[in-house]
């Protein structure tokens, strides 16, 4: 009986010495190779994030795809001849002129950006109260590449400005002094209006999460390039923000089809401090 009973307690011992002996050899498997361990999961992590935000522009795509289903009036009247790739351009310019004529309709100023001549205006009622030339501007794939079909969708009536933020005083106030006699109120109406030489650099951001990014075409002195820095660093980090939110959360990354469009400063202020806040926008990108 005491034989058994030290026979049993040896190998109860020596099992627990195995178990130990493993325990140490794992643990120290995994200090040695913690900092290996670590990086491959980075490196995993990474990746995933990579391709979530990389297969955006598809789920953009079905989303504009879903949004034409969703309207089964508009699919019922469109006519499927509209597809035909030699018509793409006069379909685009007929949507274009669909949503100035909606537009005429609105009471306040709005703006018209018009890719395909390279101008940018400002309207109310349906006149032209004011026009400026864009330098240079780059169009999105996503947008450009879209069928007839959806392009009338989402082209043929203006879109709303859900939001706008500029490096540009909208209302500027200046004080001055009264003039002490017509001398010197002649000199003062000379007088060049400071705030107004600030860098100008605009966002809106329209109806379908459609971005327009407007940036003045010359950045001459240091001021204008490090305001000109700090304004795509606040977009880029916003944007990548956004996308670490969206994965952590195991949703769906969101890709914003975005223009950029190079115009010269003076007239970039004169439109943000002209259209109003809830504002309307019609886009040709028939480029």
């Amino acid at each position: 009986m005491d034989q058994k009973f030290i026979y049993t307690n040896f190998i109860m011992k020596l099992n627990l010495f195995r178990s130990l002996h493993e325990w140490q050899l794992i643990s120290s498997f995994f200090v040695i190779n913690k900092f290996k361990i670590l990086k491959s999961a980075g490196l995993i992590i990474l990746l995933t994030f990579v391709i979530h935000v990389g297969v955006s522009p598809l789920h953009k795509i079905n989303e504009f795809k879903r949004l034409v289903r969703a309207d089964s009036l508009f699919v019922e009247q469109y006519d499927s001849v509209y597809n035909h790739p030699d018509l793409e351009s006069l379909v685009k310019e007929s949507s274009y002129k669909q949503a100035l004529l909606k537009l005429s309709e609105q009471d306040s100023i709005q703006l018209i950006i018009n890719l395909h001549d390279s101008i940018v205006c400002l309207s109310i009622k349906g006149v032209i109260i004011h026009e400026t030339h864009i330098n240079n501007f780059k169009d999105d794939k996503v947008l450009k590449k879209l069928p007839n079909m959806e392009y009338v969708k989402l082209f043929s009536q203006a879109l709303k400005i859900q939001s706008q933020w500029a490096t540009i005083v909208k209302e500027p106030i200046v004080v001055r002094n009264a003039p002490k006699d017509t001398a010197e109120a002649a000199l003062n109406a000379y007088q060049p209006d400071t705030l107004i030489q600030k860098p100008a650099f605009m966002k809106l951001e329209l109806d379908h999460g459609i971005h327009i990014i407007f940036e003045q075409d010359l950045n001459p002195t240091f001021k204008h390039k490090f305001v000109r820095f700090i304004f795509k660093a606040k977009i880029n980090v916003k944007n990548i923000y956004k996308e670490i939110f969206h994965f952590i959360r195991f949703q769906k990354s969101e890709y914003n089809p975005t223009i950029v469009i190079k115009m010269p400063a003076d007239d970039l202020r004169a439109i943000y401090r002209a259209f109003p806040t809830n504002a309307y926008v019609v886009l040709n990108i028939n480029t």
